[in-house]
């Protein structure tokens, strides 16, 4: 009885720590540059107009229990533009794991010039994770399974930010996720199946007008510290024709090379997509990963703009 309880726990270890790799404990977005406050709370309100963004991810096409995530982002400056507040729904599969997020964010401004700002942010929220070992394929009748087949766990947790911008750099420093918060066996509270572990993440860009307004190139890089798995980094570099069309390529080190493609439909309206090809010794079983991305502003004419849509 021991052995096939200490089977299951094996079960959930190996997917809480395969969602770990490349710091994929925190879902991954190729499109991060497209909502950073999904990992930066100091982002809230920074692009000067109420925003809503919603990003869909498809991870590893064609594997079986493939990670998929969807995120859904509210963000606005108050009066002042002083301070920003924003919020973030959260929701993630992969395999016999379900995770469910919702956080707010509180951001507050510095300005040292009209074109230098500063940033802290505040990030505070829960998640919920539900393993459900029932769903996994059996090959015989295990009553050990058929009586704890699942595990919950609620997870309050903060984070902060720092993030600093002009009209041509940016640079952030966050950890979205500060308690390192255990992950319970509910029948024996002294197992513990998992923790969540403590994201650094560290981006940086640049934005060059080769020929403005016809065309500009964005480069940017982001870091991912976590403990217990391989720090991960990718950069990207993105044309922009007349503000309207974004295209660009990346590479995540030891992953996967992306490509991405935005559209300015209008002033308040963006839609973006990308598409990963893993590299890792995955390739050979999943035919790479989908992400779709919009972004609606409801912008206001007495509103200014703090920083370009750029960042």
């Amino acid at each position: 009885m021991k052995k096939r309880i200490l089977k299951y726990c094996l079960i959930v270890l190996l997917f809480l720590s395969a969602i770990m790799a490349h710091a994929q404990q925190d879902p991954l977005f190729t499109q991060y540059m497209n909502n950073p406050g999904l990992i930066n709370p100091a982002y809230a309100g920074s692009s000067g107009a109420m925003n809503l963004k919603g990003m869909f991810r498809k991870q590893w096409m064609g594997m079986d229990w493939s990670p998929t995530t969807t995120t859904l982002s509210f963000s606005s400056p108050l009066t002042k533009y002083d301070v920003g507040l924003g919020a973030t729904f959260l929701d993630d599969q992969i395999g016999p794991m379900h995770q469910t997020g919702l956080y707010a964010d509180y951001s507050r401004y510095f300005r040292f010039s009209e074109k230098r700002n500063l940033a802290l942010g505040l990030k505070a929220g829960f998640n919920y994770y539900d393993i459900n070992l029932a769903n996994l394929r059996r090959h015989e009748y295990d009553p050990i399974l058929e009586a704890n087949p699942q595990t919950t766990a609620f997870l309050p947790n903060f984070g902060v930010g720092i993030y600093y911008f002009t009209t041509k750099f940016f640079a952030g420093l966050s950890v979205p996720k500060l308690i390192r918060n255990d992950i319970k066996d509910r029948n024996n509270t002294l197992t513990v199946l998992g923790k969540e572990e403590r994201h650094y993440f560290l981006t940086t860009g640049a934005l060059f007008d080769i020929d403005e307004p016809v065309f500009r190139l964005r480069l940017s890089a982001m870091a991912r510290i976590v403990n217990g798995s391989p720090s991960s980094i990718e950069a990207e570099a993105t044309g922009i024709i007349y503000d309207k069309v974004w295209v660009g390529i990346g590479y995540r080190l030891g992953d996967a090379i992306t490509a991405h493609l935005r559209l300015q439909i209008s002033h308040r309206l963006q839609i973006g997509y990308s598409y990963d090809l893993n590299n890792s010794r995955l390739k050979q079983y999943n035919s790479g990963s989908h992400e779709i991305f919009v972004s609606y502003d409801f912008s206001f004419s007495r509103h200014r703009i703090l920083s370009p849509r750029y960042f």
